[in-house]
C-alpha cells in the first residue's frame, strides 16, 4: 500500500452569492481542486433554507498543502475583516495518493 500523504483540508462555509469570489481567491492562489456543495442549516444569521439565492448557504472543499493554505488563509481573513460572512474550518487529514511516490518499493 502507498504511505498516506498529510495534507489539510479547507471547509468553507459562506452564502451561495459568494461562491465565484471564494474560487476566484482559491485560483489566484494556484488552488486547482475544490469541491461546492449546498447547504442549509441554521446559525448566527438565522435559518439558511436554500429557497432562495440569498438563503442559500455552500459549502467549499479543498485538499491542500499547508505550504499553500497559509495564503489562502491571509485571503480569508481579508474578507472577513471587511465583514464577508465565511466559517473558514482547517482540519489535519490523511490521504491515499493517486501515485506511488518515486523510487518506493512494490510490494
Amino acid at each position: 500500500m502507498r504511505p498516506l500523504e498529510h495534507k489539510k483540508l479547507l471547509t468553507i462555509i459562506t452564502a451561495r452569492p459568494f461562491k465565484n469570489m471564494i474560487i476566484e481567491v482559491l485560483r489566484l492562489r494556484g488552488v486547482g481542486g475544490y469541491t461546492v456543495v449546498d447547504a442549509s442549516g441554521a446559525g448566527a444569521f438565522g435559518v439558511q433554507s436554500g429557497a432562495l439565492e440569498g438563503d442559500s448557504n455552500i459549502l467549499v472543499y479543498v485538499i491542500l498543502s499547508e505550504a499553500r493554505l497559509t495564503g489562502v488563509l491571509e485571503d480569508f481573513d481579508d474578507l472577513m475583516s471587511r465583514a464577508y460572512r465565511l466559517k473558514v474550518i482547517v482540519t489535519d487529514i490523511s490521504i491515499l495518493p493517486r501515485k506511488k511516490a518515486s523510487g518506493a518499493a512494490t510490494n
